[in-house]
This record gives structure tokens, sequence and C-alpha cells, in this order.
């Protein structure tokens, strides 16, 4: 891959230059377009994907077919760490792009090779992996801790406070992430908006209230 690229991502720059020209001769880089299947839960992890632009999910889902949304991931991030390193390295979830996407992939042998050889970089896998780790504690909590109306609120009270450049969610997806179903988000939505808490416009939901929603998260 060119050297101006990994220079020029953010996710890199904290690495000494010998640990990116590593990456750099071990790496290439790929093109996906929107609504493209990366990576298919329960599959080998054969290599580790970064991303440089765009935006993608993670998802598992039943054999009955109902997804739950475990992350979205952003410029800057490693996407499938945790199912390297585990030791039986098979994809945990399905990854989906959001929108057209560029890659960096590092074949799982040279990711391993960078882990033992280069504490710069085992450090910044550790940093996003106690990220990464963080966060689903959190998801959990939040499943087994608070209704699905407080599971809402606190999504929507989340969700604006996010990158504005950050792809829409349909009422599937925030179903599928808050863990039910399109109705049960569609009707909560409408009671937020008629207690005035929220307003839909154009598909966007804008925040009218935002102490009272703050109440609802936390019941």
């Amino acid at each position: 891959m060119e050297t101006d690229a990994i220079n020029q991502t953010p996710l890199f720059l904290s690495l000494a230059q010998e640990t990116r020209l590593i990456i750099e001769r071990r790496s290439y880089i790929r093109d996906y377009p929107a609504g493209y299947t990366l990576l298919i839960e329960g599959a080998p992890a054969e290599s580790c994907y970064f991303l440089l632009s765009g935006e993608v999910r993670a998802f598992r889902m039943n054999p009955l077919g109902r997804a739950q949304v475990l992350a979205r991931f952003k410029v800057g991030e490693p996407i499938n760490i945790i199912s390297l390193l585990n030791q039986n390295k098979i994809n945990r979830a399905t990854i989906e792009t959001l929108s057209p996407v560029t890659v960096l992939v590092l074949p799982a042998v040279d990711f391993n090779h960078l882990l033992a050889r280069y504490p710069d970089f085992s450090n910044l896998i550790l940093h996003h992996l106690a990220e990464r780790l963080a966060k689903m504690t959190d998801l959990a909590a939040e499943l087994s801790l608070y209704a699905v109306r407080a599971r809402l609120a606190r999504f929507l009270i989340e969700l604006a406070d996010l990158d504005p450049t950050s792809s829409g969610w349909t009422q599937d997806e925030i179903a599928a992430h808050i863990g039910t179903v399109r109705d049960v988000v569609g009707r909560l939505l409408r009671d937020f908006e008629s207690a005035g808490l929220i307003q839909r416009q154009r598909g966007q939901i804008i925040l009218l209230d935002r102490e009272k929603l703050i109440q609802q998260a936390q019941e």
C-alpha cells in the first residue's frame, strides 16, 4: 500500500516509523460498496481489517433471523480484533458495510508477527480491545438492566451526541441495536413525540427535551 495512506491515517500516528513500514509492506488496500458483507459470523478470521474510510456495522443473528447490532465502526478503527485474538480464530460477528468503504487488510500471520515483535502495535491493539470490551459490557448491561423504553431513550441521547456525518439509522436497525422489534420502536417513538420529547423531520430525530428524555432513560 502507499506510505501516505499509513502516515495520514490517525489510527497509525502513534506508531514508530519502522512499525508503519512493516504494516505498509505486509498489508494491502481494498474498496467495497455499501451493503457488502465483509465478514461472516462463524467463518475463519483470516485477516485483520482496519477501516480507512466509510462506516460498517457488526451484528449477530439467531436461527430465526433476528439480528442484534453489536457496534458501528468508523474511520480509524480495527474491525475484527476480538476474532483474531480468540484462540479458535473464528469471526464472532458478521460485518456489513453501511457506505462505500476503504479498508486496510493485514493477513492474520502478519498481524500476529506485529503483535509479537512490535510493542507499539500491540499496545495500540490492546487499547482498542479495551474500548471494545467496555462497549460490549455496556451493551450487555443495557439489555439486561433496562426496559425497552429506557433503552430507546438512552440510544436517542447517544445518537444525538454522535458525529453528524454518521449514516442514518432505520427503525429496523434501531430495534436490532436495542434488542427489540421494529413495531415497538415505532410505537415508542410516537409516544416520545406526543410527549414533546422528540420531533421527527425528514427522517431525522430531533431532541426537544433532553432532560425529560434522560429521565426516561433512567427508568
